[in-house]
């Protein structure tokens, strides 16, 4: 991916460093994102596995792609998406609030007690990478002409 100056290098690294981090957790820990698509009911859970591996993996695939030239940044804005719908959806239905009936320790504890700061630094990151993509791309396209 070329860019045009030290600024948007860090950026560009920083995203997909982000979706690097993003993809590696979804693999060492696939039982958060099975739980949170079997919890908030999106798919049956005979689907939950495959769809929690399935998702780092089109989020590593697409970082590679942008990587390396072949797509731009929008698979990997896709993506983003894909994780923050799956982690609001959970917030909207309340899955992170401690009623005090999970053990400390136990997966839902681990996994229902980080919803909201993942949301929101995922959020984060989606803007960054969204304004990032419009720089690339269509910022550029515009026309120079000065309009009287």
């Amino acid at each position: 991916m070329k860019t045009k100056g030290y600024f948007h290098l860090f950026v560009t690294s920083f995203v997909l460093l982000c979706a690097a981090a993003l993809t590696v957790k979804g693999f060492v820990l696939s039982e958060h994102t099975r739980l949170l698509l079997s919890d908030t009911g999106i798919v049956p859970i005979m689907y939950a596995e495959s769809i929690a591996f399935a998702l780092p993996l089109v989020l590593g695939i697409s970082a590679l792609t942008t990587y390396f030239g072949i797509t731009t940044l929008i698979p990997v804005i896709a993506a983003f998406s894909i994780h923050i719908a799956l982690l609001g959806l959970a917030l909207h239905q309340g899955l992170h609030f401690d009623c005090g009936c999970y053990l400390p320790g136990s997966l839902q504890s681990e996994v229902y007690s980080t919803l909201q700061p993942q949301f929101i630094i995922l959020l984060l990151i989606l803007s960054v990478s969204a304004a990032l993509y419009y720089f690339n791309n269509l910022a550029n396209h515009r026309a120079m002409t000065p309009t009287v």
